[in-house]
C-alpha cells in the first residue's frame, strides 16, 4: 500500500468494535467443481503440512488462472460508505450495495500490533474477536481471504511508516527486539487458529507480509533492509508461524510492489525462494487517469508475473490496484470508465489475463474510497458506479456468488514434502560483520536436523562447528574475527552440512568485514566505500525501474562515481531514494559532480527536509562532466505539493532531514527514451 493510503489506514488499524455475525446466505455456484478421482495431487506449497483445504485453495487459484479474474476488496464488510462502523455486521458491503454481489476475495489486516484492525477503541481481545467474526462471516459466503500486516515499528514503537531504528536486523534471532516481533507473530497465529468454520476446520487464508518492500515507505522497505536481510526476514516469518506455532492454514504471498517495466530480475531481487512463497503478488496504483503508458506498464508487469508464476509453479495475483489516492468526488475523476478500461487492457493480453485475483483498497467513507457507491441517504450515486457495474457484469470478472466452496476448498490435494536444504540465517549473505565475535546461525530444512554435522568456514579462518539448538531449530556457533581484519573487505564463506549416509549440502556466499567508512559531515555519498554494486543498490531504493552501478570512469573525484541507467519505454519517470540524517543548518547549498547524457530529460534533485519535498532541476543538456553548486534558496517545493507551494527551505528544515532523492522525468519531445548519466561527490556545503 502506497503512502497515499497510510494516514487513513493508520487511524483505522488502532480501532475496533465487536460485531455480531449475522446469518449470511451461501450463493449458488456457477463455476463447476473439479472432479476428484484417484490419488491426491501433490502441490509445491510453502507449508508441506498445509491443511487439505489450504492446499485445495492453492489448486483452485492455480487452475483459475486464465479462466476469469476474481475481484477483491480490502475490508469490504469492515468499513464502508453505505453503512457506518456501528452498523458493520459482516453482511453490509459497499460492493454488494453497488452490484448485488460480494467480492470473491476479502482482504483483511492484522493491524499495528497483531490484534486486527477493528474500528472504534476496542480492547485487544475485542479486536481479535471482531477480526475472527469477520473472517468467519466471509467464509460463510464462500469467499477467499487474504491478510496483510501493517506492523508497528518494533524498535521505536512508531507506526509502520516510521523507518527509524534499523528494524530488520534487530528483530531477527539474536536481535534486541526479536521478542517484540515474535509476540506479534504469536497474535497472528492466535487469529489464524481461532478462525474456524462451523465444522471446526481452520479457514484457509493468504498471508501477505512485508508488502511493497521495493519502495521505502515502510520500515521493511528497500532503503532500510538489504535484499538478503529482507529475504531472511520473510523466511523467518514463514518458519516461525509454520514450524514453531503450527499454523497450517496459510498460503504465503510475496508482493514487492509495482513499476518493474516487465523486468523479472527486478521483481525477483528480494524473492524469498520457492519453499517460502505460494503467490506472486503485484501492487500498482494509477495516478495518470488510465493513460496508455501506465496501462502498457501494468500489462507488461502482469505478463512478466504470469510467466514467473508458471516457471516457479506459483499463483499470480494483482494483490493491490486502484486509482492513486482513491476515487474523487463527482466531477473530479479524470476517467469515469477507469475500471473497464483497466480490465479490458488486462483481458486483452494472454499472460496478464492469468491473474487469479485483483484486489482494490478499502472504502473508509466518503473521505477515501476505492469502490464507487450507489445513492445513499443524501449522497448521490457516484459517477463511476455504472462503469464499475459494467466491470462486475463482464464474463471474465468473478464475484462471490460465482464461487463453489466445494471446488475452492475440497479438491483432492496435499502439499508435497520439501527437499533438504541448507542456508545461512545470521549474518545474512552479503551483510557486514562489525564485531570481533558474531553468532552464526544456519537452518537445515527438509530433513531431521539433529544428526547432521554443520560447519561454517570464513575464508582464511578454520572451520567452526555449528551445534543444533532444539529451542530455536538452528545450528549455532560463534565466529571470531580479529579487529585488524574488520577493514571494509569482502570475504567468502562456505556453509556445509553432512547428513546421515554422507549426503552433503552446501551454501556459499560473501560477507563484508568491518564498517562502511564514515562520511564527513554533509556528505551524502562519494561512492568510495562500497564493497560492490550489490551494497550500493541496497543503500538506495529504486522508484520505478532503473539500474545503478559503481563506475570507475568518468568520476568527479576519487576512484568511483554512480552510473544511473534509465529507460522510459513503460514509465514516465524513475529514480532512487536515499535516507539521510544529520543537521545541515550550517550549510547553504548542495553540490555535486554531474555528467549528463545530453538527452534533454528533466533531472530532479529532491531534498526532503522538515517533512517537505524541495526540488532543483540541473540541466541534462551536453555530455561534459561538471561541478554544480545549487543554493538551498533556489530549491522549491515539488509541483504536486500545492499546500506548500510558497514555502522555502528554512534552517529548521535543514536540521530535520529525511531523504535525498534523484529522479529523471521523461520530456515528451526529448530525442531518446533511454540513457545514462553519472553523479559523484554529492554533499552539502
Amino acid at each position: 500500500m502506497h503512502p497515499h493510503k497510510l494516514r487513513q489506514l493508520a487511524a483505522s488499524l488502532l480501532a475496533g468494535a465487536v460485531i455480531a455475525t449475522a446469518s449470511i446466505p451461501v450463493h449458488a455456484a456457477v463455476i463447476a467443481p473439479q472432479e476428484r478421482h484417484g490419488a491426491p495431487e501433490r502441490l509445491p506449497l510453502a507449508d508441506p503440512d498445509a491443511t487439505s483445504r489450504t492446499a485445495s485453495l492453492f489448486a483452485y487459484l492455480n487452475s483459475q488462472q486464465g479462466q476469469g479474474i476474481l475481484f477483491g476488496h480490502q475490508q469490504d464488510t469492515e468499513f464502508g460508505v453505505t453503512f457506518s462502523d456501528a452498523q458493520a455486521d459482516g453482511t453490509l458491503s459497499d460492493v454488494q450495495a453497488a452490484t448485488g454481489d460480494y467480492p470473491a476475495v476479502f482482504g483483511w489486516d492484522f493491524g499495528h500490533q497483531g490484534y486486527g484492525s477493528a474500528p472504534g477503541d476496542p480492547t485487544p481481545q475485542e479486536n481479535i474477536e471482531h477480526t475472527v467474526k469477520l473472517v468467519q462471516a466471509a467464509d460463510k459466503l464462500g469467499a477467499i481471504q487474504t491478510f496483510s500486516a501493517h506492523m508497528d515499528n518494533f524498535v521505536t514503537g512508531g507506526p509502520f511508516d516510521d523507518t527509524d531504528g534499523d528494524v530488520v536486523p534487530r528483530i531477527m534471532p539474536g536481535g534486541d527486539h526479536n521478542k517484540q516481533f515474535t509476540d506479534y507473530l504469536d497474535r497472528v497465529a492466535g487469529i489464524a487458529k481461532a478462525a474456524v468454520d462451523e465444522q471446526g476446520r481452520a479457514i484457509p487464508m493468504v498471508f501477505r507480509p512485508f508488502h511493497e518492500n521495493a519502495g521505502s515507505w515502510f520500515w521493511w522497505g528497500a532503503s532500510h533492509a538489504s535484499a538478503s536481510e529482507y529475504i531472511e526476514l520473510f523466511r523467518y516469518t514463514v518458519e516461525y508461524l509454520r514450524d514453531q506455532k503450527d499454523v497450517h492454514n496459510f498460503l504465503y504471498a510475496y508482493s514487492p510492489g509495482g513499476g518493474f517495466s516487465g523486468k523479472p530480475e527486478t521483481f525477483m531481487k528480494t524473492y524469498p525462494g520457492d519453499d517460502f512463497v505460494d503467490v506472486l503478488g503485484y501492487d500498482n496504483y494509477d495516478s495518470s487517469g488510465g493513460s496508455q503508458q501506465w496501462l502498457d506498464g501494468l500489462v507488461a508487469d502482469l505478463g512478466m508475473l504470469s510467466t514467473l508464476a508458471t516457471e516457479h509453479r506459483k499463483v499470480a495475483a494483482l494483490t493491490e490496484y486502484g486509482v492513486s489516492g482513491a476515487l474523487k468526488a463527482n466531477g473530479e475523476n479524470p476517467s469515469i470508465n477507469w475500471y473497464t478500461k483497466v480490465f479490458n487492457a488486462i483481458k486483452a493480453d494472454p499472460q496478464a489475463r492469468r491473474m487469479a485475483w485483483a484486489l482494490t483498497w478499502t472504502n473508509y467513507g466518503t473521505g477515501q474510497f476505492f469502490v464507487p457507491y450507489p445513492a445513499t441517504g443524501e449522497l448521490a450515486e457516484h459517477e463511476m458506479l455504472q462503469d464499475f457495474r459494467a466491470f462486475a457484469e463482464d464474463e471474465f470478472s468473478v464475484f462471490s456468488s460465482q464461487l463453489s466452496p466445494r471446488d475452492v476448498f475440497e479438491r483432492k490435494t496435499k502439499a508435497a514434502a520439501h527437499p533438504a536444504s541448507l542456508r545461512l540465517v545470521t549474518p545474512a549473505n552479503g551483510t557486514r560483520i562489525t564485531h570481533t565475535e558474531t553468532t552464526v546461525r544456519a537452518k537445515l530444512t527438509g530433513t531431521n536436523p539433529k544428526p547432521a554435522t554443520v560447519d561454517f568456514t570464513l575464508s582464511g579462518h578454520p572451520p567452526i562447528k555449528l551445534n543444533f539448538d532444539a529451542a530455536s531449530g538452528y545450528h549455532v556457533g560463534t565466529l571470531e574475527v580479529p579487529q585488524e581484519e574488520l577493514v571494509n573487505q569482502r570475504t567468502a564463506f562456505d556453509l556445509r552440512a553432512t547428513l546421515p549416509g554422507q549426503r552433503k549440502l552446501e551454501e556459499t556466499g560473501q560477507l563484508v568485514l568491518g564498517q562502511k567508512p564514515a562520511s564527513a559531515p554533509g556528505v551524502v555519498d562519494d561512492f568510495e566505500g562500497y564493497a560492490d554494486d550489490s551494497e550500493l543498490r541496497s543503500s538506495y531504493s529504486a522508484v520505478g525501474t532503473n539500474s545503478i552501478s559503481l563506475a570507475e570512469d568518468p568520476v568527479g573525484a576519487g576512484e568511483r562515481s554512480l552510473r544511473f541507467d534509465y529507460d522510459f519505454g513503460l514509465q514516465s519517470y524513475t529514480g532512487i531514494t536515499r535516507r539521510i540524517e544529520g543537521d545541515w543548518s550550517s550549510f547553504d547549498r548542495l553540490s555535486l559532480w554531474l555528467q549528463p547524457d545530453g538527452s534533454g530529460q528533466k533531472l530532479v534533485l529532491q531534498l526532503v527536509a522538515g517533512g517537505v519535498a524541495y526540488e532543483a532541476y540541473p540541466s541534462m543538456e551536453g555530455t561534459e562532466g561538471q561541478q554544480l553548486s545549487i543554493p538551498f534558496a533556489d530549491f522549491r517545493p515539488a509541483p504536486w505539493d500545492t499546500q506548500n507551494a510558497d514555502r522555502r527551505i528554512s534552517q529548521e528544515d535543514l536540521a530535520d532531514l529525511s531523504q535525498l532523492n534523484i529522479f529523471i522525468n521523461q520530456v515528451p519531445e526529448a530525442p531518446s527514451t533511454s540513457g545514462s548519466f553519472y553523479v559523484d561527490e554529492l554533499r552539502a556545503r
